[in-house]
């Protein structure tokens, strides 16, 4: 059973990087340099959900799949999915520049 993880908003996930959490309760900053995922590779792996159940249900004997792909960031040995949170960051750098122009 793989253990317990506490929820948080995507927009939180660059702070959740930089803690380590024991028990729900213990929480300090990680070791070493703060980490920018902003600055980490940005890397891609595309998995398939077949016979996805919002599809309803198939004709006997047909398989259809469908694409599913998800976006990492690794640094410093750390690897994050941040598939939710880069539409967010994204969003954060245009308003940015549509402010400054």
């Amino acid at each position: 059973m793989a253990p317990l993880v506490p929820v948080f908003s995507s927009e939180t996930l660059p702070s959740h990087v930089n803690t380590i959490r024991r028990n729900f309760h213990e929480e300090k900053r990680r070791k070493g340099p703060a980490i920018d995922l902003k600055e980490c590779p940005l890397l891609e792996m595309v998995q398939y959900s077949c016979n996805p159940p919002q599809d309803g249900i198939p004709t006997p004997g047909s398989i259809v799949c469908k694409p599913v792909v998800r976006l990492f960031r690794r640094c410093a040995g750390l690897t994050v999915e941040t598939t939710s949170w880069e539409p967010i960051r994204l969003a954060k750098e245009e308003g940015a520049k549509r402010a400054s122009s």
